[in-house]
């Protein structure tokens, strides 16, 4: 539907307009991005990571959802659950900038939490992430993380948070990483890049887990308006939330997994 209407966009908007518009809309995006930034002297204004303050230095090195605390909502209550569970340990695949592993440092004080992101300047933000939140000595980032190299780690169970671009499928399985079983998961599942995930993780965990499968949903711009103080509209434009993959605009998808 959403590749109809795009087509269809195209066909009956002339070139010219449409990078009128384009810039418009950039630049309203910018302008709210920025206003919400100097608000919240660049921290996180709402959400389960309310406060956490961004590796970026301006408002040009974060996501607009990430900055406004709207960021893969669909799994917010799920964490909020599992945080008051007071795992001791979590552990954070594709750690990306450090949004998950300081966050989960944040949220789980008595935890001590594993990082890996296989891109070194990533890796870095990630090191850098914790230390401007206070949380470094808790959060270790390391490089590529494998079957053997989890099962290695010192730990019975653990908070996992997992976005590693259909490498999961491989990665995830207690045959392999015996703790797992008795795990709580956060998924972004990648049926796209390695089909099958979503069956295959499923029937891995089904006799150890309770699951859900949660797909992204349109942003209730009102209800992230109010959380974060700002207007409506600016709400509409840093909630938007899109996940380009090969030309294409996908949209989230996570399998939420908890040990029974």
């Amino acid at each position: 539907m959403i590749a109809a209407l795009r087509r269809l966009y195209h066909a009956m908007v002339p070139l010219g307009l449409r990078q009128r518009l384009r810039v418009a809309r950039f630049t309203a995006d910018r302008r709210a991005r920025a206003g919400l930034w100097r608000q919240t002297d660049g921290r996180v204004a709402a959400g389960p990571f309310q406060g956490l303050r961004l590796a970026g230095n301006t408002v040009g090195d974060c996501e607009s959802p990430v900055l406004l605390g709207s960021y893969e909502c669909e799994t917010h209550d799920w964490l909020e659950r599992e945080f008051a569970r007071g795992w001791t340990v979590a552990v954070n695949v594709g750690s990306n900038v450090g949004l998950y592993s300081t966050g989960l440092a944040m949220r789980l004080p008595r935890a001590t939490v594993y990082a890996y992101e296989m891109d070194e300047a990533l890796r870095t933000a990630t090191r850098q992430s914790a230390e401007r939140n206070g949380v470094a000595n808790r959060v270790h980032a390391f490089g590529r993380a494998d079957p053997a190299t989890l099962a290695a780690l010192p730990v019975t169970s653990a908070l996992v948070v997992c976005d590693c671009e259909g490498y999961e499928r491989d990665l995830l399985d207690a045959a392999l990483v015996p703790w797992l079983a008795a795990s709580a998961m956060l998924i972004e599942l990648h049926d796209f890049a390695a089909p099958g995930t979503t069956t295959e993780l499923r029937a891995r965990f089904s006799g150890t887990h309770d699951i859900t499968i949660v797909e992204q949903q349109p942003r209730d711009a009102a209800v992230w308006a109010s959380r974060a103080k700002i207007s409506l509209a600016d709400a509409t434009r840093l909630s938007e939330e899109a996940r380009p993959w090969n030309g294409a605009i996908l949209t989230g998808r996570w399998m939420l997994a908890s040990p029974r």
